[in-house]
């Protein structure tokens, strides 16, 4: 057996190097069992808000991939003992249900949650890799009118600015001219200022499905999936838009990889991956990858017999239902809702580089549009920034 390495060879390395480009790139859990090692590197993990931001990042990939709610606090995917955090169960926010509490936005090692902790319902802030979190004042007390705790879009960028997130809530009306469709408008909190502020833009879409799974992008950008549409809003420059997704075949799942929406669909007889180029001319969707079923069938087992070239994703196996569930730029995760199993579902990784499928275990997502979505995730040591108290 080898002897273990030696300390002395290591004990000249500049301490900048160290802290600034080797300890960042550590997984998560390894810089926790760190914080033993001296007083110096507990103060450097916990408290400094430099290595906050550069262990942000340039996080150690597996210390990434997909976080949603169960019963009994936060669930992750696809290794859970990699991502998962010390507290899952959330009980330091000191809530009065964990199975009441609703992920409703993930963005850079933030949740923003909804449920009722302390003895009151409201929204909060949080950052379960720390275990730290603030509570964000209810719009209804500030601008009059009720909102819905489900549809509010978290930007946050702990290297451009670390000290500051914002909530973005589209506001849903009907069509001031009568027609068919919604028309948004957007309430917005900074935490910096405290207050909530409506936006002059308005935006009309010709659908009727209502704003879901928030998704913030690079720059500050917040989107949302509206029925066939992409709702988006701009914290930087208070500008808003919408665009059209590619079409929609089967069921769908719209996610965030490389600081790009993507867009997923399973349709009868493929799976397609398009991401988002922006690109100001042509069409702003760029197809990536598409592969048919029967390359997976086999592996996947879940309706010997089946052809799935032949038969479309709703009369498959009466009531089992395949869907994409998250995407890294490598993998697309698949869950197969098995029969007198709703909640209950097998998780599969799909590399397509490879083709090879392998079985991830059992997730139990709920898979409501409106609530109980998986978002991209990645374990942070940022702080989380304090609300500005208004009243002081």
């Amino acid at each position: 057996m080898a002897s273990p390495p030696s300390t002395k060879k290591h004990k000249d390395l500049p301490v900048h190097l160290i802290h600034q480009r080797i300890l960042p790139c550590l997984p998560f859990k390894c810089l926790s069992r760190y914080k033993c090692v001296s007083k110096e590197i507990y103060s450097l993990i916990s408290t400094d808000a430099k290595f906050a931001a550069d262990q942000s990042r340039l996080a150690n990939t597996s210390s990434s991939g997909f976080v949603y709610m169960t019963r009994r606090g936060l669930s992750f995917f696809p290794d859970p003992t990699l991502i998962g955090v010390p507290n899952p169960s959330l009980k330091f926010l000191n809530p009065t249900s964990i199975r009441e509490i609703k992920l409703v936005s993930s963005t850079n090692g933030l949740l923003l949650l909804y449920g009722e902790f302390n003895g009151m319902k409201s929204h909060c802030v949080c950052n379960p890799a720390t275990k730290e979190m603030v509570v964000v004042p209810n719009a209804v007390n500030v601008v009059g009118e009720k909102f819905d705790y489900t549809e509010m879009g978290l930007a946050y960028d702990p290297c451009e600015s670390p000290d500051r997130f914002t909530i973005v809530h589209p506001l849903m009306y009907d069509r001031r001219d009568g027609s068919h469709g919604a028309q948004y408008q957007f309430d917005v909190f900074r935490s910096d200022t405290g207050k909530w502020t409506r936006s002059s833009q308005r935006i009309s879409i010709y659908t009727i499905s209502a704003a879901v799974k928030p998704l913030c992008a690079a720059k500050g950008v917040i989107y949302w999936c509206c029925g066939k549409y992409l709702l988006w809003y701009d914290i930087q420059r208070d500008i808003a838009g919408s665009l059209s997704l590619p079409e929609i075949r089967g069921v769908i799942d719209v996610g965030v990889c490389a600081s790009e929406i993507t867009f997923c669909c399973a349709s009868s007889s493929q799976m397609e991956v398009w991401t988002l180029n922006g690109r100001g001319w042509g069409s702003p969707w760029e197809l990536t990858h598409a592969e048919y079923w029967d390359s997976m069938a086999d592996v996947l087992g879940f309706c010997p017999g089946l052809d799935l070239r032949y038969q479309s994703m709703f009369d498959m196996n009466m009531g089992r239902t395949i869907r994409p569930v998250g995407f890294d730029g490598q993998f697309i995760y698949i869950a197969v809702r098995l029969k007198h199993r709703d909640k209950t579902e097998k998780l599969f990784s799909w590399d397509l580089e490879t083709g090879r499928v392998e079985g991830k275990g059992v997730i139990t997502i709920k898979g409501s549009w409106r609530e109980d979505q998986a978002f991209n995730y990645v374990n942070s040591m940022a702080r989380v920034p304090q609300v500005f108290n208004v009243t002081s």
